[in-house]
């Protein structure tokens, strides 16, 4: 703390006028000290000296003596080499006057009075003047006479004002009567060095005084000042509490044949301050709150008290306080509220005394001996952070005390730096090299409001502050009283444990049309009170999708930078902090990334930490976004900040917009939904949230997926049979909730692969799901989504929920990282007739779905009787996630059966074939004694009649005997171009 105090030691008497061509004007003798007796000099002896630190001495004193001459012969007299102007006297820091110590002040009226009526209790010293004057034609008589010196009423602006009632019997015929001033100052930290203080140290605040253009009459040889140490009883002179040097009293003197171009003399005490480690210490401190409500914005009043003994000479001050370290209790701490409209007073501005208004945040007052009570008041305002400073090295939060007694030009200007805790946000306030002057009382206040810069501890009880205050005199810091308050919940009892019990709700910022491209909002709400949130893990309603594919990923490193482009962003993010019911509100921006935290994808939220006059740099929250393992609902899973930058953010509300066009749609179930939540804060607290969420208009989607089902001729008893069923669907329709497919009784279920189905609980715990053995793989599926970049491929299991059910079949996917199980029940009716149900499919569209059972050891499948003319047909049921129903009979092609020649004969001059087509196609006959025939096959198992005539030839071999025959060759060559087959018959 630096405050400067009025006081002033020494006086200095009118000079002479130099004549031209004398000796160079200087000083020949300056002194000055703390005495016990008033006749004390520096080659006197040192017991002489008073040196008590902290102490009242009995005299203070100044002496010097300019160079001069001696003239005259019968009668001798001393000349000054020179005429005086002016006189600056610095006194050592520490070294304090208090003005306030007389019981009556002189007024200018009754000190230039002819009567001289300043009264008796306003003196505080003599000036014992040694001057020349002329008492006859040429001749001169040099004289000392002791004038009374005495306490002034101040001017305006002057922290100290001393008079010196010249009245001389001995010089009275020269009309030599009359006053001088001792205009008294302070050394500010921001003084410019002139030529009159050059060589002195300025910033420490020490006391000054001067006397300007003193008159060139009479020509004063020697001035000795005496101050009274203690004056009606009470202390008017303090020594310094330190014992570390010897105190320099600094003389500067100008003439008026060289104005401005000042001489400087420096005396330093002949004995230093003794008594440091004596000396009583035992400031205490206090912290006031506006209010005791917990996790509330809070005004709180600060104030140290330092005892002094101003009306106790005979025992010294406590000593001066050199630095303060103030810790506030664990959970008092910045409130981020405090940025709104908030400003940083530049260095610059608090140096010249002119911080923003908008820079303050709360006032101080200071009680010291010199100044009256109340006096001395100031605001306390937001320093600017220092560049390349952190939270915890003082620079970022900086105070700035700054304030005046205009009246009595006493100020104070300190700067506070406030280390922030970057774990827990508790601050410590420590201000440095505190001006070496007596305070009794130093009360900060910082504002209350919605917007206070302090806010309360959230967690109830006592809350008690920390002080380390260091005085001067080398001693250690001293851990002060202090007393505090008790945090309670509003005037009533504080829950224990406190309150977890969060708010959220998600809405689709658009019409809520089902299936449709709609952006939707998430809130969470905190009320003041209760634990801070510290993780959250979100679960999407049903159906809640994201187009993946149609944003560019946003890469690591960069998504961890919070440096992602913008063409990777899908949304905003606003996040309100702060204690009270204006919390500052924070935006940002939420871009997609690739994988995080084990997720196939996640999210970059880069919220820029600027409030007010501070500069936090971004925040960079993950989140990682998973895909439901049997549900395929979406969940984002992030852990929160609570604290950026040594401030606990004290989250109110968090908002995250996903906004992007055309990226986020809605469910096509217009069935009630729910978004779910699972909570964490930060002293292990959970909560379990869960919000409504519903669309409309499910009506409105089309519903016409398509199913085909396929099986091989190429079975076996060894092999069985196989099958392929593949589902297509077409953009923005319902997507599929239920799928039922019922086999014919010529494809049932394999008993014996049945028998090696997987156990669920080995099925299950697996990571990923089907770790089992491979005799319980029976099959692949593959599915593409538009939502994801990748088709999600994977195998099919029969895996068993115990003997009371048939073994369900599994569909394990992956792609891209994520993983899905589809769930299909099996049921076997005593006419072996087999029925899948996928009964519970997510709600995500998808282009197609392949499921291939093939032959093999493990096949699930057997053929019952011979497939290619069975006519099979499998009953086909599906549900939409709008409700539609739609229901139909599907053919099951088997592939690869050959075509058939059910019979042929001969007719004449013609063969008449008979012939079961597999598919579409085309039919051809050929061979030696033939034409050749063809005949093109639009539809499956269809049987055709063709006749083929019989050439010359042909009838001519036929005609030789029965022996004889001919040979045909029947062709076929699919429209698929595969499974092309052909056979030969013998024609008699």
């Amino acid at each position: 703390m630096r405050l400067r105090s009025a006081g002033v030691l020494v006086a200095v008497a009118a000079a002479l006028g130099l004549p031209a061509g004398a000796s160079a004007f200087g000083v020949t003798k300056w002194e000055a000290g703390t005495c016990k007796e008033s006749s004390c000099t520096d080659a006197g002896s040192a017991s002489a000296f008073y040196t008590q630190a902290a102490g009242h001495p009995n005299f203070g004193l100044t002496d010097f003596e300019f160079d001069s001459t001696t003239e005259g012969v019968i009668k001798t007299w001393k000349k000054p080499d020179g005429h005086v102007k002016d006189v600056r006297v610095d006194l050592p820091p520490g070294l304090a006057v208090n003005p306030e110590a007389t019981t009556a002040v002189c007024t200018e009226a009754e000190l230039t009075s002819d009567k001289k009526e300043c009264p008796t209790a306003s003196q505080v010293g003599v000036d014992q003047a040694t001057g020349t004057a002329e008492i006859a034609l040429g001749v001169k008589e040099t004289v000392t006479e002791e004038f009374p010196v005495y306490n002034i009423e101040r001017k305006p602006g002057e922290p100290s004002r001393f008079g010196v009632e010249i009245s001389s019997a001995t010089l009275d015929l020269l009309g030599l009567q009359g006053v001088a001033y001792l205009e008294g100052g302070i050394s500010w930290h921001h003084e410019a060095e002139t030529s009159e203080n050059s060589g002195v140290a300025t910033g420490d605040y020490h006391e000054y005084f001067k006397i300007p253009d003193i008159p060139e009459q009479p020509e004063i040889v020697e001035s000795r000042l005496i101050f009274n140490g203690v004056v009606d009883g009470r202390s008017f002179i303090t020594l310094p509490s330190t014992c570390a040097s010897k105190p320099i009293t600094t003389l500067h003197v100008d003439s008026y044949k060289e104005p401005g171009s000042f001489q400087r003399y420096t005396n330093e005490t002949p004995v230093t301050a003794t008594g440091c480690n004596s000396l009583a210490f035992n400031p205490s401190l206090s912290l006031t709150p506006e209010t005791s409500q917990s996790d509330q914005p809070d005004g709180v009043t600060t104030a140290l008290h330092v005892p002094q003994g101003t009306d106790e000479p005979s025992k010294p001050n406590s000593p001066d306080v050199e630095t303060a370290a103030v810790t506030l209790p664990e959970g008092m701490t910045l409130n981020p509220a405090a940025a709104h409209q908030l400003v940083g007073c530049s260095s610059e501005g608090f140096v010249a005394g002119e911080c923003p208004v908008a820079s303050q945040v709360g006032s101080f007052a200071v009680n010291a001996p010199g100044i009256p009570n109340g006096a001395l008041v100031g605001g306390v305002y937001v320093g600017s952070p220092e560049a390349g400073k952190g939270p915890e090295s003082g620079g970022e939060y900086r105070i700035f005390l700054l304030g005046e007694a205009a009246q009595y030009g006493v100020g104070l200007r300190l700067e506070g730096r406030v280390s922030a805790n970057t774990s827990t946000g508790r601050l410590t306030a420590t201000f440095v090299n505190g001006p070496q002057v007596p305070f009794e009382d130093l009360t900060l206040h910082f504002n209350g409001g919605p917007r206070a810069p302090l806010a309360n501890p959230l967690t109830c009880g006592v809350a008690t502050p920390t002080a380390a205050i260091t005085p001067y005199g080398g001693e250690p810091a001293k851990a002060a009283g202090t007393s505090g308050f008790n945090v309670d919940g509003n005037g009533a009892a504080c829950a224990s444990p406190l309150t977890f019990s969060l708010v959220q709700s998600l809405t689709p910022q658009g019409p809520a049309h089902a299936g449709a491209y709609d952006p939707a909002s998430f809130s969470l709400n905190r009320p003041s009170g209760q634990q801070y949130l510290s993780r959250i893990a979100t679960t999407l309603p049903a159906g809640l999708i994201g187009d993946i594919p149609s944003v560019p990923l946003c890469a690591e490193p960069a998504a961890n930078a919070g440096s992602c482009p913008a063409t990777s962003e899908i949304g905003t993010v606003s996040v309100a902090a702060g204690a009270g019911g204006e919390p500052y509100v924070f935006t940002g921006h939420a871009y997609l990334t690739g994988p995080y935290g084990g997720d196939p994808y996640g999210l970059s939220i880069v919220v820029p930490a600027v409030a007010g006059p501070y500069n936090l740099g971004e925040v960079v929250t993950r989140a990682g976004i998973g895909v439901g393992l049997y549900s395929g609902r979406v969940t984002v899973t992030s852990t929160l900040p609570s604290i950026v930058g040594g401030v606990p953010l004290r989250l109110q509300s968090l908002n995250v917009a996903v906004s992007r066009p055309s990226f986020l749609f809605n469910p096509t179930s217009c069935a009630p939904l729910a978004t779910e939540s699972v909570l964490n804060s930060t002293f292990g607290a959970s909560q379990s949230l869960s919000s409504p969420f519903q669309v409309n208009d499910c009506g409105a989607l089309a519903f016409i997926p398509s199913v085909g089902v396929s099986s091989g001729a190429n079975t076996s008893k060894l092999g069985g049979a196989s099958i392929e069923v593949k589902v297509t669907a077409g953009a923005h329709q319902a997507n599929i909730h239920e799928l039922q497919l019922q086999l014919p009784k010529q494809l049932v279920a394999r008993l014996s692969t049945l028998q090696k189905a997987c156990p669920a609980g080995e099925f299950e715990a697996g990571t990923p799901p089907g770790t089992c053995k491979s005799t319980a793989r029976v099959g692949t599926a593959t599915v593409s989504t538009p939502v994801l970049p990748d088709p999600l491929k994977g195998s099919a299991y029969f895996v068993s929920h115990g003997a009371a059910a048939f073994p369900d079949l599994d569909l394990v996917l992956q792609g891209g990282g994520v993983e899905v199980v589809l769930v299909g029940h099996t049921h076997i009716a005593r006419s072996s007739i087999t029925t899948s149900t996928f009964e519970s499919l997510p709600d995500v569209p998808f282009s197609s779905a392949v499921v291939t059972l093939p032959v093999g050891s493990n096949s699930a499948l057997a053929a019952n009787g011979q497939l290619c003319r069975a006519n099979l047909v499998a009953p086909t049921t599906l549900i939409g996630q709008n409700g539609a129903k739609l229901t139909k009979n599907t053919r099951i092609v088997v592939n690869g059966c050959p075509i058939q020649v059910l019979s042929h004969r001969r007719r004449g001059r013609h063969a008449i074939l008979e012939i079961w087509v597999p598919e579409a196609g085309r039919v051809s006959v050929t061979g030696r004694g033939i034409k050749r025939v063809g005949a093109r096959v639009k539809k499956a198992g269809q049987v055709i009649k063709l006749s083929v005539p019989l050439t010359t030839t042909g009838m001519a071999t036929l005609a030789r005997g029965h022996h004889r025959k001919l040979k045909l060759r029947v062709g076929f060559v699919p429209s698929s171009g595969h499974n092309t087959s052909a056979t030969t018959l013998l024609l008699r």
